[in-house]
């Protein structure tokens, strides 16, 4: 259990009002930062004023209406040039096998496509021939067919091309449905078509301006009860959107 250590009360508050200008994403006036906070309106006041004050927001003079402001921007922008994102992903990662007891992968865009690059063994583990740099296909695997929804379709039209010229023994593909259902989902999931017996979930994680910078894939076998599912489907949905929100990245509203 984490002791939590003693500070200075009003700074914690303070950035409780930074925190709610964050979370509204908008421009907002007094009262909306206020209720958003959990705080009185004039002891929200006080504190905007000092954000102001030290350049962290600003308020428009003709709106009223209170945004961030260049303080707030250098300050986050330091953050990330500091953050590893492999490491952020991996912290929320293990907590999602130890809750769910299934084997984890993160996946980045390669030149080949898209490419295993970090794996987390569940209990029990999974035996496949599937580890770290193993290229994953595009329209046959969770994880591919979320960057098939959401990666830029400049990087991807080459390697799809090449899949689906490989591939064309079960029938035509409908990549356009496959993508509106991920971007509707905003996760992808298969059961078989990578390899036979596993099942997968995967989920997209998104930088500052909204691009696909990993995905999160849960993989399972038969061993699991197929009843778990949609818990373990919820769960992974959710750490993804934490990855996101750490990592200062702009989480999609479903399509």
């Amino acid at each position: 259990m984490t002791t939590k250590r003693k500070g200075i009360q009003s700074v914690e508050i303070g950035m409780g009002v930074l925190d709610a200008v964050v979370r509204l994403g908008r421009p907002s006036s007094l009262t909306e930062i206020a209720k958003a906070s959990e705080m009185s309106v004039s002891q929200a006041h006080r504190y905007l004023a000092s954000f102001v004050n030290t350049g962290f927001l600003r308020q428009d003079p003709a709106t009223t209406l209170y945004d961030m402001h260049s303080g707030a921007l250098r300050l986050g922008l330091a953050a990330m040039a500091r953050l590893d994102v492999f490491e952020q992903a991996a912290l929320i990662a293990q907590e999602l096998v130890e809750e769910t007891g299934r084997t984890l992968q993160l996946a980045v865009w390669a030149d080949l496509g898209p490419t295993i690059v970090r794996w987390f063994p569940g209990s029990p583990p999974i035996y496949t021939t599937l580890t770290i740099g193993s290229r994953l296909p595009l329209t046959q695997s969770a994880t591919g067919k979320v960057f098939l929804a959401f990666q830029n379709e400049s990087f991807v039209s080459d390697v799809l091309q090449r899949e689906l010229v490989r591939d064309r023994t079960d029938g035509p593909i409908d990549i356009d449905a496959i993508r509106r259902q991920v971007r509707r989902d905003l996760i992808a999931g298969v059961d078989g078509t990578t390899v036979p017996g596993l099942r997968a979930f995967a989920g997209p994680v998104f930088n500052l301006q909204g691009q696909l910078v990993m995905v999160v894939s849960v993989i399972a076998s038969q061993t699991f009860k197929t009843d778990e599912d949609p818990a373990v489907r919820e769960r992974l949905i959710a750490a993804c959107r934490e990855i996101t929100h750490r990592l200062g990245g702009r989480w999609p509203e479903p399509a």
